[in-house]
């Protein structure tokens, strides 16, 4: 090959090594209503669109009325309900994490992988959430507690000051985790758990329904579910709500 057509090839490598994001760990945008805005260091924010790629570190913002799905290459897709902040796969020195919601509600779904641990954790400022192959809903309010609430699947709960002291939770079961204090007790309810904080207790013994999966709900569905009801909102769109702590 000759010196200037060897050079080109290389060139055009180069082109399209580092004029495109890396693929390696990256998410992608599958869904999107109103608007989603994307925080990366040194950078101006900006609007996202579907199909745009989310990379490691980068901090995913919705806004008001607005909601967003983002798909990982290993199939976990989580659900972004309205006024939330969450940043994808962030590393920290003593835990890897997939993700970290700083405020709002998500909904996450994730492939249990058979015969190995689950490497996916999701942290937020009070809890530290070791999923086992899951579909589970994560909301944080406005004084940073955490109510972790799951349809199908286990995952072990925890304070981020007391990581020793563990809630197990299964299908139908949540639980808040407040600042300084170990996660309440499981506790189960009744429905999808992106509406786990307004959903009475299912009684006891009664077990969850045979060979009916959580379904996925939309976000008009969720809030079509409200009207009529005084004061009542979804996980994603009530910050500041919490139970009386205990």
């Amino acid at each position: 090959m000759a010196p200037a057509v060897r050079l080109a090839a290389l060139l055009l490598l180069a082109v399209a090594a580092f004029g495109q994001p890396s693929g390696g760990g990256s998410a992608q945008v599958v869904s999107l209503t109103g608007t989603l805005t994307l925080q990366r260091p040194r950078e101006a924010p900006r609007a996202l669109q579907v199909n745009a790629v989310v990379l490691p570190g980068d901090e995913l913002i919705t806004g008001e009325n607005s909601y967003a799905t983002i798909e990982t290459p290993t199939g976990a897709r989580v659900e972004i309900f309205p006024d939330s902040r969450v940043v994808y796969s962030e590393q920290s020195p003593d835990i890897q994490e997939f993700l970290h919601l700083f405020f709002g509600s998500i909904k996450v779904y994730i492939e249990k992988i058979t015969g190995r641990p689950n490497p996916h954790k999701i942290t937020t400022p009070t809890a530290v959430i070791a999923v086992r192959g899951t579909i589970f809903s994560v909301f944080v309010d406005d004084a940073d507690s955490t109510l972790v609430a799951v349809d199908e699947g286990v995952v072990a709960v925890a304070n981020r000051r007391f990581p020793q002291q563990e809630v197990i939770l299964r299908a139908g079961e949540r639980t808040w985790i407040h600042e300084g204090q170990p996660p309440m007790a499981a506790q189960r309810f009744q429905g999808p758990s992106e509406r786990a904080d307004l959903l009475p207790p299912r009684p006891a013994g009664q077990p969850m329904p045979a060979g009916q999966p959580a379904r996925r709900q939309s976000w008009g569905e969720m809030e079509h579910r409200t009207e009529g009801a005084a004061g009542a909102r979804s996980m994603g769109s009530m910050p500041g709500h919490s139970p009386m702590r205990e």
